[in-house]
């Protein structure tokens, strides 16, 4: 949930989202995405995680063409 401003988020083979302050996204197990802040703001969040099926997995960093896109 982004606390601040406006942010992205992306799940692997979906469109970018925009989300701004008050809303919400519940990321899926076992699917890829990136979250982050837009190009001219910054990103402030709170995360709920459970660790009951492991660890977070980091993925690779977010590409310049997949930020744009």
């Amino acid at each position: 949930m982004p606390c601040q401003f406006e942010v992205y988020y992306q799940e692997k083979g979906k469109p970018k989202q925009i989300l701004r302050k008050g809303d919400a996204v519940k990321c899926p197990p076992d699917v890829p995405h990136w979250h982050g802040a837009s190009a001219d703001t910054a990103f402030v969040q709170v995360a709920v995680t459970g660790r009951e099926k492991g660890p977070t997995v980091w993925l690779d960093e977010v590409t310049d063409e997949e930020y744009s896109n």
